[in-house]
C-alpha cells in the first residue's frame, strides 16, 4: 500500500513521525484471546479470503533484482528527485489449508520494487466468482493515458488491471485507462500538492451480481467489471478537509488540506448493498476513516465513522463488519505505532477497538463461521526487510 506521493506530504511525515505518541507498552491481551502466527516470512501480504478448501493468500511480492533490463527510473513517490522502479514476476497468491499446508494458487504475478524506499507493489487481492479468478494488480508510475511505459515490458501492461483467470485463461481488464478516460474533479482529487487526477491503484475485488466490484484507491471510486471486462462507475468517494499542524509546510499557522478517500477495500454486506473501506489520504489524522455503503444507482452514504487507515474488511456471521486499521496514530504516524482489528455494529453506529496485540500495518482481515479471524500482519514487510517479515495471524477467542 503506497502511503503518500508528494514532497510536500513527505516533509509532513517527517514532521509528524517526530511527534506522534508510541506506545511504551503494547496493549495487553486477555487470556481468552489467542493469537497464532499461522504463516511467517511472506513478502508483503495483502488481503484475505476463505474459501472451502482454505484461506487463500495475496502477496505483492519483492519486485525484482536491480538490473538494466527489468529496471526503470521515475520520480519517487515520497519526496524529490528520481528512484529506481524494478520488476519482477515475485508476486504470488497461496492457499493456507485446513491442515497448514501452504499451496499455490498462482504464481509468477508482476511485481515492482520502488527502489529508493523498498515499496512494493503487485497484486493485492483475489476474488472467486462466475467460473473465474479475479486478481487486482496495482500500479506505479501512472502515464496520463492511463499506461505504464516508464516500466519495462512486458511487466508495463499488467499494472493496474483486473486480472481474470479462467481454465488457464488469462484476461486482463485495464483498469488504469479506465481512470484515464474518466479523471478525478477537485471534489475527490482533495487539495494536497501533487495528486493526479489519472492515478489508479484497483487494490480490492468482490464477485457482485454478474460480475465484479472493484475498489481503485487511485481514483477514489468503486467500479464495476462485467463478466465480459465492460467497466463502469459506480460511486467516487469525496475529498475532506483535514487540519495541518503549524509548520509541517512551512506554514505558520495550521491550515487545511482536502484529504483524498482512498479506497483500500470492498465487501457484500448480509442486505446485498456494498460496503468500502476508506484508508483517507493525507495527512489522514485519526479518526477520519469512513465506511461507505454503496447501492447502484442511488448515491453512496458514509455507514461508519470514525476509523482510522482502513486496510480491509469482513463481515462475521452475525453481519457485524470488522476492520484493520494501518495505525491508529493516523496515516502519517511512524510505523511503531501499532495498528487495530475494530468491530463495528450491525447499524454502524459503534465502532470496538478488539483486544488483539502484536498488530503493526495489518492489510488484510478474513473471518469463519466459527468467529476465527485471520489477519495480513506486516503487510509492507518482505523476507529481505530489517525486522519482521509479513505474516499471516490466527486470532480465536473474541467474542
Amino acid at each position: 500500500m503506497r502511503r503518500v506521493a508528494t514532497a510536500a506530504v513527505a516533509v509532513l511525515a517527517a514532521s509528524l513521525a517526530g511527534t506522534a505518541a508510541i506506545p511504551a507498552v503494547a496493549r495487553a491481551t486477555p487470556a481468552s484471546v489467542k493469537e497464532t502466527v499461522v504463516e511467517g516470512g511472506l513478502n508483503t501480504p495483502r488481503h484475505l479470503v476463505l474459501t472451502g478448501s482454505g484461506l487463500v493468500v495475496t502477496e505483492a511480492g519483492l519486485g525484482g533484482p536491480v538490473g538494466t533490463a527489468n529496471c526503470a527510473t521515475g520520480p519517487s513517490t515520497e519526496g524529490p528527485g528520481t528512484s529506481q522502479y524494478c520488476t519482477g514476476t515475485t508476486g504470488d497468491i497461496f492457499r493456507i489449508s485446513h491442515g497448514g499446508k501452504a499451496i499455490p494458487v498462482l504464481s509468477g504475478l508482476p511485481s515492482v520494487n520502488e527502489e529508493a524506499l523498498q515499496e512494493v507493489t503487485g497484486p493485492s487481492a483475489i476474488a472467486y466468482g462466475h467460473g473465474q479468478e479475479a486478481v487486482t494488480i496495482d500500479d506505479f508510475l501512472v502515464n496520463k493515458d492511463g499506461s505504464n511505459q516508464l516500466l519495462p515490458k512486458p511487466f508495463a501492461s499488467a499494472f493496474g488491471t483486473l486480472r481474470l483467470v479462467s481454465h488457464g485463461k488469462t484476461t486482463d481488464v485495464d483498469i488504469a485507462a479506465f481512470a484515464a478516460a474518466h479523471p478525478q474533479s477537485a471534489s475527490s482529487l482533495g487539495t494536497v500538492p501533487g495528486e493526479t487526477p489519472y492515478d489508479s491503484d484497483p487494490y480490492d475485488v468482490v464477485a457482485y451480481r454478474d460480475g465484479w466490484a472493484v475498489a481503485d484507491a487511485g481514483a477514489n471510486d468503486l467500479l464495476y467489471v462485467s463478466d465480459t471486462g465492460h467497466v463502469s462507475l459506480l460511486a467516487r468517494f469525496p475529498a475532506v478537509a483535514e487540519q495541518v499542524p503549524a509548520g509541517v509546510l512551512g506554514n505558520p499557522t495550521p491550515i487545511t488540506l482536502d484529504a483524498q478517500a482512498v479506497p483500500t477495500s470492498v465487501k457484500v454486506g448480509p442486505d446485498g448493498a456494498l460496503y468500502v473501506g476508506l484508508l483517507r489520504g493525507a495527512p489522514g489524522n485519526a479518526g477520519t476513516a469512513d465506511i461507505y455503503r454503496v447501492v447502484p444507482g442511488q448515491a453512496p452514504a458514509i455507514w461508519a465513522k470514525g476509523l482510522t487507515t482502513v486496510t480491509a474488511i469482513a463481515f462475521d456471521c452475525q453481519g457485524r463488519l470488522l476492520a484493520t486499521e494501518f495505525n491508529t496514530g493516523g496515516l502519517l504516524s511512524p510505523p511503531t505505532v501499532p495498528g487495530a482489528l475494530v468491530r463495528i455494529s450491525n447499524h454502524g453506529r459503534t465502532v470496538t477497538t478488539l483486544p488483539v496485540s502484536g498488530l503493526y500495518q495489518p492489510t488484510g482481515v478474513a473471518v469463519s463461521a466459527d468467529g476465527t479471524v485471520y489477519v495480513s500482519n506486516y503487510g509492507d514487510s518482505n523476507s529481505t526487510s530489517k525486522g519482521t517479515a509479513g505474516q499471516v495471524v490466527k486470532i480465536t477467542g473474541l467474542s
